[in-house]
């Protein structure tokens, strides 16, 4: 039988766990304000957060091979085809075959108001435990 004090212990931690948690994502979608979800294995995508990064063109959820096209559009002429090649697909499966567990890069921007700005990308692969799908949980930051 659990006291009450136990209880209320315990409602304690959970709720302070609760709010670690989000203070957590406040300060990590502080560091990163573009965060997003893909799914290589069913080409999908989704974004977590997209405020106050530098270019927000791109639908907040679709087709990942999609999602690549329209980042590309915003880099900069020199970094353009770059950026297609590092994030497509077909190399972050290859990538992942091959060991890695990340792929990143730095590249120029458009930023929504016209301004060019210098990115970081940084793409961690993760394995779904249910499904054994390959995600992608892309970090983005101006720097």
């Amino acid at each position: 039988m659990v006291t009450e004090e136990k209880q209320l212990a315990q409602t304690e931690t959970e709720l302070d766990s609760q709010m670690a948690l989000k203070l957590m994502n406040h300060a990590m979608f502080q560091l990163y304000p573009l965060i997003i979800v893909g799914n290589l294995t069913r080409n999908t995508y989704y974004m977590l957060t997209y405020q106050n990064f530098t270019s927000t063109e791109c639908a907040a959820a679709g087709s990942f091979d999609d999602l690549i096209e329209s980042g590309a559009s915003t880099m900069h002429d020199m970094d353009k085809e770059l950026f297609r090649k590092t994030f497509s697909r077909e190399n972050l499966l290859k990538e992942y075959g091959q060991g890695a567990d990340k792929v990143e890069l730095r590249v120029f921007q458009n930023g929504d108001d016209g301004k060019l700005r210098k990115v970081e990308i940084v793409d961690f692969f993760v394995r779904d435990s249910k499904t054994q799908d390959l995600l992608v949980i892309s970090f983005n930051r101006n720097i």
